[in-house]
């Protein structure tokens, strides 16, 4: 028979009496580790046990990737590195205390507690990720940033079909990968999330590129249309995985977006509504069957014979 396994709560508990010795050790090591130490040489064992950050592995190296998208091999300058990553969560203030605490890391001298610090040190980057990257409140930058140039003069359909490609080919709602020079910097993002609204293109792409399990999540468009002569209307159905620790799946739901173009032919609105509520979806990822809880969504080849393709209607979005 197959061996039983613990659910993430009670495997934490069965854990917890020997967390305190744990996390004292981790904490005393950490705390006269060599401050000196450095990621000079980066090897696949100097960075064990930390995929996330890790690239592909060639000729016995290990390529790790910053925000400017460098390639980085072998002998690698520290400063490039305190710049942080395309994983990192973008609050600053975190990112190089993290990256502070994995530097020193390597100063435990015992390999079962180093890896142990390297697995406690990625937890704490996923959970950092989810919250810090999306949550406004704990924006420590609250300026807009720039995301490149900007493609401006661009009429409704063809603004449309980017939209349709960012949805079709970079499944942008859970990869974070959308066409940023038709967007303005300053665009406007609302929908039911709790996190939302958010003003800032830069600060929506980090959000959702930590928010789902690219790999078991899913976007499929189920119609785009021009609305009037400045809004698209996109319908979709979503399902998928969040990236927390322990991958809590959400069941799918369908919802749909306005996006308002200003005159230079940028999109300046973001909005979007859900066909179920904020709570229905949290609650979910830990009791699918909760009374109140609506249905999942049907399959996209079913919603595409519904009327409004099953989504929730637009029309409330307009009046905002």
């Amino acid at each position: 028979s197959p061996k039983p396994t613990l659910s993430p709560p009670r495997a934490f508990l069965s854990l917890s009496p020997k967390l305190p010795l744990l996390l004292a050790y981790i904490t005393l090591s950490l705390a006269s580790a060599d401050t000196s130490l450095s990621l000079r040489r980066v090897t696949p064992g100097r960075v064990r046990r930390l995929g996330s950050l890790a690239g592909r592995r060639r000729d016995g190296w290990m390529y790790l990737s910053n925000r400017r998208g460098v390639r980085v091999r072998g002998e690698t300058d520290t400063s490039l590195l305190t710049e942080g990553y395309d994983d990192m969560t973008g609050n600053q203030r975190f990112d190089e205390t993290w990256l502070t605490m994995f530097r020193k890391k390597d100063g435990i001298r015992c390999p079962f507690w180093r890896r142990r610090a390297a697995d406690l040190l990625e937890t704490a980057l996923g959970l950092g990720r989810f919250f810090l990257a999306r949550h406004k409140r704990l924006d420590v930058n609250p300026l807009v940033i720039s995301t490149g140039s900007k493609t401006t003069g661009l009429d409704l359909v063809e603004i449309k079909d980017h939209i349709q490609n960012d949805f079709q080919k970079g499944k942008y709602y859970v990869s974070g990968k959308l066409t940023k020079s038709i967007y303005a910097d300053d665009c406007y993002f609302d929908s039911p999330d709790p996190d939302m609204p958010v003003r800032g293109l830069r600060k929506y792409v980090d959000a959702i590129s930590h928010l789902f399990d690219q790999k078991q999540s899913d976007i499929q468009l189920l119609d785009i249309r021009i609305l009037d002569d400045k809004r698209v209307l996109a319908r979709w159905r979503l399902e998928g995985t969040l990236m927390l620790p322990w991958r809590p799946k959400f069941k799918a739901y369908t919802g749909c977006t306005v996006y308002e173009v200003d005159s230079r032919g940028l999109i300046v609105r973001h909005i979007e509504k859900w066909s179920i509520s904020a709570l229905d979806a949290f609650i979910s990822t830990v009791a699918p069957d909760w009374p109140l809880a609506a249905e999942p969504a049907l399959s996209a080849e079913k919603l595409k014979e519904l009327p409004n393709f099953g989504a929730p209607s637009h029309e409330s979005i307009l009046l905002m």
